[in-house]
C-alpha cells in the first residue's frame, strides 16, 4: 500500500510540474524579449520553428501580416526539424537583413526539404523590431502560388 501512495504522489508532482511549466510558456509575449535586433530575430525564428505562428505574427510588419497569417493556416503540414540564422547584414539606415534556413518535412509526403527565408528587419522605435519575411519558400513548400 505504501508503494502505491508514494507512486501516486510522484505522479501528481510530475503532472503539476509539467502542467505549470506548459502554462507558463503559454503566457510568453513579444514584450518579454529584450528588444534587441538579435533577440527579436532569434525569438521570431524559434516561434516559427515551433509552430507558434500567432505569436510569431506579432513580430511581422503589418504590411505583410495578412500574407503571413494566410500561410500559417497551412503550415500544420510541415514539421520543423531545425533552423539556422545566417550573419546579420546591417544597413546604414538602421535596417538589417538575415537569412533563416529551416529544415522541414511534409507530413503528407514525408519528404524533407530546406526552406530559405530572407528576413528584412526594421526598427519602429527604440528596440521595437518588425520583420518583413520573404514567404515564397514556405509558399512553394506548401504548393501555394507566391503572392506578388
Amino acid at each position: 500500500m505504501r508503494f502505491h501512495s508514494i507512486a501516486r504522489a510522484l505522479l501528481c508532482a510530475g503532472w503539476l510540474v509539467l502542467s505549470t511549466t506548459g502554462c507558463w510558456t503559454s503566457f510568453w509575449h513579444v514584450s518579454e524579449t529584450d528588444g534587441t535586433l538579435e533577440d527579436s530575430m532569434l525569438t521570431y525564428s524559434k516561434l516559427v520553428r515551433w509552430g507558434e505562428l500567432e505569436r510569431a505574427s506579432l513580430f511581422v510588419d503589418e504590411s505583410v501580416r495578412p500574407e503571413f497569417i494566410a500561410i500559417s493556416d497551412r503550415l500544420g503540414y510541415l514539421r520543423f526539424t531545425d533552423f539556422d540564422l545566417g550573419p546579420v547584414d546591417r544597413s546604414e539606415d538602421g535596417s538589417a537583413r538575415v537569412t533563416a534556413v529551416y529544415r522541414v518535412y511534409d507530413v503528407r509526403t514525408l519528404v524533407e526539404r530546406t526552406i530559405v527565408e530572407e528576413q528584412q528587419w526594421d526598427s519602429e522605435g527604440h528596440n521595437d523590431w518588425k520583420v518583413r519575411p520573404d514567404l515564397s519558400g514556405f509558399q512553394s513548400a506548401l504548393g501555394m502560388e507566391p503572392s506578388g
